[in-house]
């Protein structure tokens, strides 16, 4: 039978293996890459985006990399290394920097090329990121959150409250026009908010594609407070372009 149950979930594991792969592709692209019908494909997302195995946005849709466990050929890991990279470019000798829980801010380090810097994180998976005898690292402290490995509570607050940071480089969950920068965590967003206001020279935000548009639960900062917007190729140019006129710096990396 046509629409059997069985040929259902085979063309929705190949709309998924298909946007894996690709990233980013239109609702008449996927239709005419499975060669089924408008109604047919806006149907299949419904049900997709309703378990959250795909992400829906402007026009098009994405894989969501947020189930999938992180390779290296996967591609938000890719556009990680190239927000970080990026990030990286930023960082001046003898620095001091604060890094968040996010895992692209993380990723900073793996491309510093300064001889001397001091680190204050709350990511405990800093231990985990390659190691520089000229550098200092600093934990926060605080109790720890898991999956996430992130130290939050007031232990972490109150080390963050005693420090002024050259720069701070933070992720986060989405941005959003009205509703600012946000994350999933309400510990998480006083310990981002306080970083965010306790930098004194360049203030950046690292996110991807996914992330912009995109509202999560709690707020840590307006999006004018960062000096730069470090994001892809794959943003929305319209949502971009109103960033820029809030005096924020948009890079896009390829």
């Amino acid at each position: 039978m046509k629409n059997s149950i069985i040929n259902i979930d085979k063309r929705h594991k190949d709309i998924l293996d298909i946007l894996e792969k690709k990233e980013h592709l239109t609702t008449i692209e996927l239709a005419e890459a499975l060669d089924v019908s408008l109604s047919t494909i806006r149907r299949d997302l419904h049900l997709l985006e309703e378990k959250n195995d795909i992400i829906r946005k402007f026009g098009y849709c994405i894989f969501n990399y947020d189930n999938k466990p992180e390779s290296d050929h996967s591609g938000p890991v890719r556009l990680k290394q190239l927000l970080a990279k990026e990030a990286s470019k930023r960082i001046q000798n003898n620095d001091t920097i604060f890094i968040n829980s996010s895992s692209t801010a993380l990723k900073t380090i793996d491309y510093l090329q300064v001889d001397h810097l001091t680190i204050v994180t709350n990511n405990m998976k800093i231990n985990y990121s390659p190691q520089n005898a000229n550098y200092h690292y600093v934990l926060t402290g605080g109790e720890m959150r898991y999956p996430k490995e992130a130290l939050v509570g007031d232990v972490a607050i109150n080390t963050l409250s005693a420090v002024n940071a050259d720069v701070c480089i933070v992720g986060c969950s989405g941005i959003d026009l009205e509703n600012g920068v946000t994350t999933k965590q309400m510990t998480e967003a006083t310990i981002n908010e306080l970083m965010v206001k306790r930098t004194t020279k360049c203030k950046i935000l690292v996110a991807d594609h996914r992330k912009i548009g995109v509202t999560s639960k709690f707020k840590m900062a307006d999006i004018s407070a960062f000096d730069y917007l470090i994001t892809d190729q794959f943003s929305s140019e319209e949502i971009l372009h109103e960033i820029q006129k809030l005096g924020v710096t948009v890079v896009q990396v390829t």
